[in-house]
């Protein structure tokens, strides 16, 4: 069944997100004042094929002989509004492909190399690309490594690849509300995964020699909202999140991110649809050679405004 739960202004002690829904305990609409309505939407017991067989994810290609992930529908609200996201169509094969981005479910943190695997750093790998890297959590239990300890969570992965060369598809992760609902969705959990963690804290073999603290470098997340009818909210400006920045202009630096995070998304107004895409400065021909992907979990959605 679809995992949901729907919280009324009681909400702000229970998600401990403090001043953002201290802020939001009352709204004003035409008909006056009234206490809003949340709704927070987790990956839990959803029935929704999770990546597998293991954390590469084999089951996220349209080449895999078993039970494959393509879409998926969450419930957000009673009247049955539902958050919908699921792989990309790749150009070159007309299937859904993981490769070209796209938002899955996981259950996996593998934050070093287990005995069963080579090479060392497979870890760090795209073989190990649905892991995340949450230090709160057991290595390796693929249990629990949720935000707040739950057991599943989503990847995404997705770039913006056009932004580097003119002749690379539009690549990137998005969820969206059906019937053309929109929604303020205030805040939403975001932890790296391992494969990004590996290659931002050490050398990227396709890209930086070194560690990107010691390149002065930076790795962030966007966020990018449009209304229902596809117009770009908050005057077209993403909301960023940062897992690391070492730039000799940023100060204070962002130190690398080894856990859930509180991402908000509220300065997007209310949406129908939120894209996913990435940037940094580990930068090659090809665009970005960090790894596109992050996890996220626990969206924090305003129903009533």
């Amino acid at each position: 069944m679809f995992s949901r739960s729907y919280l009324l202004t009681a909400v702000s002690a229970t998600l401990a997100l403090g001043t953002l829904l201290t802020a939001c305990d009352s709204t004003d609409s035409d008909a006056g004042s009234f206490d809003p309505i949340y709704s927070m939407v987790t990956f839990e017991d959803t029935g929704i094929t999770l990546a597998g067989p293991t954390s590469y994810g084999a089951n996220l290609y349209s080449n895999y002989t078993g039970a494959k992930f393509t879409t998926g529908e969450v419930a957000v609200n009673p009247q049955g509004t539902k958050m919908q996201f699921g792989i990309a169509v790749s150009p070159y094969t007309g299937q859904r492909e993981f490769y070209g981005g796209g938002m899955v479910l996981s259950q996996w943190n593998y934050r070093t190399t287990p005995p069963s695997q080579t090479p060392e750093d497979w870890w760090k790998t795209s073989q190990n690309q649905c892991s995340v890297y949450n230090l709160a959590s057991t290595n390796g239990a693929n249990r629990g490594a949720g935000a707040n300890g739950s057991n599943t969570f989503a990847v995404i992965n997705g770039c913006n690849q056009s932004k580097y060369n003119a002749s690379l598809s539009d690549n990137c992760a998005e969820i969206s509300f059906s019937n053309s609902a929109e929604f303020i969705v205030l805040a939403v959990q975001v932890c790296p995964t391992s494969y990004v963690y590996g290659n931002i804290t050490e050398a990227n073999p396709f890209g930086c020699a070194t560690s990107l603290e010691l390149a002065d470098g930076y790795f962030c997340v966007n966020a990018y909202g449009y209304d229902a009818a596809g117009n770009p909210t908050n005057g077209g400006e993403p909301v960023t999140f940062y897992f690391c920045d070492y730039r000799t202009t940023t100060r204070p630096n962002v130190p690398y991110v080894t856990g859930w995070n509180t991402w908000t998304l509220e300065k997007l107004g209310k949406v129908n649809k939120i894209r996913f895409d990435f940037d940094g400065s580990d930068v090659g021909q090809w665009g970005l050679n960090t790894p596109t992907y992050a996890c996220l979990d626990d969206f924090l959605i305003q129903l009533k405004y």
